[in-house]
């Protein structure tokens, strides 16, 4: 019996040792800043590919740390205005981009599809530049992300068996992202969701700016074909492909 006890903790303390390394310069956001609020949509199911990414064991912000430094700083900013960030993706494994390109290629095209990609055919995401089998994300510099309002009531949640409208339609009927309406859907693969979009309305644009504007405050570029990604010049480097594994406590 001692010996299957030993043997079991052995395992346990090297499965809690396995959940929190990360190679060096990685840190989980939540160290650096645990207000800055995280739905990392890749590890879940309500996402354009419609189930987890390969390499997302856990729904963690993983990021460089000057990253995470930079965002603690926008984070304080922020919630001087009772704003916060809020975390769509950060660090991507490798094998994440290219289940991306394996998912655009599978001859599928669904409903739920439709909802990311609702003018787009998902075979010429690739091409277009939507999709990329390497991806800065897997440097650990380039991020997903927008704002929330804390003083609006951000609980709606996903009802999956109710029939959204696709990531273009208003924010009444799209699906509910706890955040302030920018306009389209986070992922959507529209022009509408090009940051200088003309065809949305003077408030979303200005949450836009806002939102770019406080980024750009510390040092991250905005990428033009969509609002929500983000990415510090420098603080690359390498793609990395180890799994996002649950952060210990």
């Amino acid at each position: 019996m001692k010996s299957i006890f030993v043997s079991l903790l052995t395992i346990t303390i090297a499965a809690s040792a396995n959940a929190q390394s990360l190679p060096g310069g990685f840190v989980y956001l939540r160290d650096i800043d645990p207000t800055i609020i995280q739905d990392i949509r890749y590890a879940t199911s309500n996402n354009f590919v419609g189930r987890p990414l390969a390499g997302y064991i856990a729904g963690e912000c993983v990021v460089k740390r000057e990253v995470g430094l930079r965002l603690k700083a926008v984070q304080q900013e922020l919630a001087a205005q009772n704003l916060s960030l809020k975390m769509f993706d950060c660090y991507r494994p490798a094998r994440a981009s290219l289940d991306m390109v394996r998912w655009s290629q599978n001859g599928h095209e669904t409903a739920a599809d439709r909802r990311y990609n609702p003018r787009i055919p998902k075979t010429e995401l690739f091409r277009l530049g939507y999709i990329a089998s390497h991806s800065q994300h897997s440097t650990g510099a380039a991020l997903d992300l927008t704002l929330v309002d804390l003083k609006a009531d951000n609980s709606a949640k996903i009802d999956p068996s109710k029939n959204y409208a696709d990531c273009t339609a208003s924010v009444e009927t799209r699906p509910p992202e706890g955040s302030v309406d920018m306009g389209t859907g986070y992922d959507c693969t529209d022009a509408k969701g090009h940051t200088a979009a003309p065809s949305i309305t003077r408030e979303q644009r200005a949450w836009r700016k806002r939102l770019v504007a406080a980024m750009a405050r510390q040092g991250f570029v905005n990428y033009s074909k969509e609002w929500w990604h983000f990415s510090l010049p420098g603080a690359g480097g390498a793609a990395y492909d180890f799994p996002i594994q649950p952060r210990r406590n």
